[in-house]
């Protein structure tokens, strides 16, 4: 059952290449575990994850660490511990229904490894229903087809592999150059489906034939102003930056029109991921990241700074309604010099107060080097909101 269960994954797993990461550092933390190798390293750095943010409630990246571990540990042939991570997924909720029919179907295979066919046929049926219900056609013929060798029911003849299925199976088994080779034998009407040309451009990413993929995916964005083209040709030149940084120009450029166009495709939360994104990488380029980092680690102990602005605030309530008292009492006369000595004094004793707090902050000695980290923490926010405005410009929004 094993060996003719494991094929069932091969389009499942794409279902979840579309998840990307947010500017938030659990986004970013999750975006490098994801890019790990799948198996062993992938499934410790997720373990990691969780370790790290194990509420599940705050962070919605949580709940996907669970999915790729179900993943990792059944292409690992660990059914037990895919069991474990599937189940906790489907507790959790809040997966793309891909991502839920594709658990269901993981378990479903897991019980039937493990000889437990009622559970194996119980998860293979939830798979089927659920599939059909949100038109997951593959999963719920894969499914189907997990139930029928659960109950014993003679095979049918296998069909022949469609192109995308062939295609799907060598970026799984990361034979990038074949699954190349194998794109460009295809025809005119297979290389314009959405999926097929997606994988095709990750095994170009994969294959290292990163200049290749920015011409494929320029021309597919030229022909079609999608976000998810933006999105694509950003992902190709972040993976470029990696050995030139100058390369991280375009790629936050392609990251902010893939935030407004998923905007304007009314996709708030991959807006803001994309735009957060963005953001991110803007700081990375002038390593003021690097620089908080720094800066955290070294920063000096200060005694607590005294704030005396309650009392400022009391005294100069007090100041204010003898003000109004003296004037309601001297409407007509001059003021006597005793009453103006009332309100000089509480005014002398608000300055030392305000003089103090200032002098506190004075002595920080962390000031200056807060202070240059803000200055430039604003001058990269004004970029942004520049590079934003020119993208704007660019897609006539």
């Amino acid at each position: 059952m094993r060996k003719s269960l494991v094929v069932a994954l091969i389009l499942l797993l794409l279902g979840a290449l579309a998840w990307s990461q947010n500017l938030e550092n659990a986004g970013i933390d999750y975006t490098t575990a994801l890019t790990k190798k799948g198996g062993p390293e992938r499934i410790s750095a997720f373990e990691t994850y969780i370790k790290n943010y194990p509420d599940p409630a705050q962070n919605v990246f949580t709940k996907l660490a669970f999915y790729w571990l179900t993943v990792d540990y059944y292409n690992s042939k660990n059914y037990d511990k895919a069991i474990r991570n599937g189940e906790k997924a489907v507790a959790l909720g809040g997966m793309e229904a891909k991502l839920e029919a594709g658990v269901y179907l993981i378990l479903g295979s897991s019980y039937g490894a493990n000889k437990n066919k009622e559970k194996a046929t119980t998860w293979a049926e939830k798979a089927i229903v659920f599939s059909k219900s949100k038109g997951i056609g593959d999963i719920a013929k894969q499914a189907q087809a997990l139930k029928d060798e659960l109950s014993g029911a003679a095979k049918k003849p296998a069909k022949p592999l469609t192109s995308l299925e062939k295609i799907g199976q060598m970026y799984n088994q990361k034979k990038y150059e074949e699954a190349i080779s194998m794109f460009n034998s295809f025809s005119q009407n297979d290389k314009s489906d959405d999926t097929i040309f997606e994988i095709y451009a990750r095994c170009l990413t994969g294959a290292g034939k990163l200049d290749a993929a920015v011409k494929e995916f320029t021309d597919a964005y030229a022909k079609n102003r999608k976000a998810v083209n933006a999105e694509r040709l950003g992902n190709i030149y972040l993976a470029k930056a990696k050995k030139d940084k100058q390369f991280l120009d375009s790629a936050i450029s392609y990251q902010i029109e893939a935030g407004l166009l998923y905007q304007k495709e009314k996709n708030t939360s991959r807006q803001a991921a994309l735009l957060k994104n963005a953001k991110y990488w803007l700081y990375e380029k002038y390593d003021y990241n690097a620089k908080i980092k720094k800066y955290n680690a070294t920063v000096k102990p200060v005694k607590p700074v005294v704030s005396n602005d309650k009392e400022i605030k009391s005294l100069q309530y007090e100041y204010d309604k003898l003000e109004r008292d003296l004037a309601r009492k001297y409407v007509d006369i001059e003021m006597p010099g005793y009453e103006q000595d009332k309100l000089d004094k509480i005014q002398e004793q608000i300055s030392k107060l305000k003089a103090g707090n200032s002098k506190q902050s004075a002595e920080d000695p962390n000031s200056a080097a807060a202070q240059e980290l803000m200055k430039e923490q604003q001058r990269i926010e004004a970029e942004f909101k520049t590079l934003n405005d020119q993208a704007r410009k660019k897609l006539g929004l």
